[in-house]
Parts: C-alpha cells; structure tokens; sequence
C-alpha cells in the first residue's frame, strides 16, 4: 500500500484488494487463494519467484504550468492535479505484465490560475518532460544499476521573433487549450508474465447501464465491509491482484510484512469511519477492460480518487482520509455478477 502526503495535510492510503467476491467466506472450506491476515505472507512467498535479475522501472516527471494524469497501459499510476514538483520516481512495474513494448499515456491540464497568467489554458511556456528508467535490484550501487531508457517531451511549434525575425522561440503546440493528451511507448524487459485484465472482456462496449448497476453493487458490499471493519473478509478479495503486484515488485518477506500492516491500518484505527459512497463517476481503464468508480469532485485534493474512501478523526492529529481502490474488471466467460479486482 502506498501513502502519499499532499501538502494540504491529507494523507492517502492506496489500497486495493483481488480475487472475485466469495459470500459467507468464513463458512468455505479454505484453499489457496483465500487469504487471511494470519496467512497472507507465507501464501505469498509460495506464489512469488526469485531471479537473478530483479528489474524495476520508473519514471521521473518535470512539469511546468501544468497538472497531469499518466497512465501505463491505460493503468493510471499518477494523477497530479496539486500543483507542485515531486522529485521521487514513479514505479510502474505493477502496470507492465509481460516483457515488450510498453505505452505511456499523459493527460495534462493547465495549471491552477494562480499560477498561471494564461488563465485556464495553456501558456506558451507550458512543459512536460518524462525520463523513463531501469534498474536492476540484484546490482544495486553497482556500475550501471540505473539508467535510462526512454523520454519524452512535449512537442512544440516555432515562433520567430526579434527585430530582423531571426531568433526561433519553442512554444507548446497546445497554446490556449484547456486539455492536451499524448503518448508514447519504450520496450521493457522482465522474467515475469502476469495475466492482469489482459483476458478480460471489454466492458466499454457492453450496456452502460447495467455495467454501472453491477460496478456499484460491487463497491457497496466493498464498503459495507469497511464500514464492518471485516478485515479477512478484505483479505479474502486479494490473492489474484496481491500475486501479480508483489511478483511485479519482487517482494521479499519482510517487504510483504510491511504490506500488512499498511493493510491491517484503517481496521485497526478506532476512530476510523468510511464516508457515504456518492458523487461519483464510472471509468473505464485498461483499453475498456477495467471499470472504477470515481470522485466528481474538482477539489485537488479530492479530484480522481476513489470514490471509497474514509476519514479516521484522531483528537489529536487531526483527520486523515484513505482512499481504498478498486480497479475491477470481468473474465472472459464471466458474468456481470462475476467482477474482480485487478489493481
């Protein structure tokens, strides 16, 4: 689970749990891929292989007089709508399952007013950069360990200016838009295979009505188990997605230790409390194969989140939002009651 700290005091708990929903799980008998809080580590260190090579990709951002989403392999792995500068790497391992070419998907959007002398759109000077880099976790600190291996930049146009019109000015190409979208793609290579969503039936083309109907029921139970604060009926949704990201990732035992206690969190904090699941939106990731449910909200700090979420009111620290994720999507052959959690 990943937390991340906004300077507006929220602090954000990215979780998100997989295997397709089983009813009255504390009644089955138990087998591999039902999960608890007491078998979580050992059952994934049997799933995850070890390689004599470990490679981790990432890539850093540089952005200005904009805000961004990006997204690998139409997952999203950031969504920067706080105008600010983060100088840590964005690993995107979890969103690559297999080796080969890997597409990289920005959205971009102008820079909140008060930055910005152009309003609510594009400034000339808008710019946005991608380093896309590798390393292998085996060789740490050696000669090499990381490097890297594709960027991007915006594209521009050229404005001649000066007296005599001899000095060429890059300007962003989308000058005066509101919105701008781009791409590109670098090859990856890694020893795993995950399936992901890549067998998944494209849900976009199906009816959007019952889509949505059957997506809501879903986050419903998720947060009624939240609001129960029933941890291993949590756990018993996570073994499919928990597999693939900690094999993308390389964990080792104590790394999975970790995760529970990022897990356990929100269920073990006496004053946590899930908010109400409205104003929100469905959207579809995953080239049509993956469906979430979304905030409305323009507000940055809520802008793009789950729209399962919660605050825990300690008396002393203040309120601390978590916002649990839930990327679904719905086998080959299954039916609309069948969905899963992917990522």
């Amino acid at each position: 689970m990943k937390k991340i700290i906004l300077i507006i005091g929220f602090l954000i708990s990215l979780t998100a749990c997989s295997q397709k929903e089983k009813t009255e799980i504390n009644n089955k008998k138990m087998d591999k891929s039902q999960l608890t809080p007491e078998n979580y580590v050992a059952t994934m260190l049997k799933e995850i292989k070890q390689y004599p090579s470990e490679p981790m990709y990432y890539i850093y951002v540089k952005n200005s007089l904009c805000v961004y989403e990006i997204l690998v392999n139409d997952l999203p792995v950031r969504k920067q709508f706080s105008y600010e500068q983060l100088g840590s790497p964005i690993y995107i391992n979890d969103a690559i399952l297999r080796s080969g070419k890997q597409k990289i998907t920005f959205r971009l959007y102008p820079a909140p007013e008060e930055f910005n002398s152009a309003g609510d759109k594009f400034p000339a000077n808008t710019s946005f950069k991608v380093d896309v880099h590798f390393q292998n976790q085996k060789s740490l600190n050696k000669e090499g360990d990381d490097a890297k291996v594709a960027e991007f930049n915006l594209p521009t146009k050229t404005r001649m200016a000066g007296a005599n019109k001899n000095v060429e000015i890059k300007e962003f190409i989308a000058e005066g838009q509101k919105y701008y979208e781009g791409s590109f793609t670098f090859e990856s290579t890694v020893p795993y295979k995950n399936q992901g969503w890549s067998n998944g039936q494209n849900l976009a083309k199906l009816d959007p009505k019952k889509v949505e109907q059957k997506v809501i029921e879903f986050y419903k139970k998720q947060w009624s188990i939240y609001n129960k604060k029933d941890k291993n009926a949590m756990y018993s949704f996570l073994f499919n997605k928990e597999k693939e990201v900690r094999q993308s990732l390389f964990y080792n035992e104590k790394k999975l230790k970790d995760v529970t206690k990022s897990l356990d969190e929100v269920f073990d904090l006496p004053n946590y409390k899930v908010e109400p699941l409205q104003d929100y939106k469905m959207v579809f990731y995953g080239d049509g194969r993956i469906v979430a449910l979304e905030q409305k909200s323009e507000d940055v700090r809520l802008k793009g989140e789950s729209a399962l979420w919660g605050f825990d009111h300690d008396p002393k620290e203040g309120r601390t939002a978590y916002f649990h994720y839930r990327y679904l999507y719905l086998p080959e052959g299954k039916t609309l009651d069948e969905f899963e959690i992917i990522r």
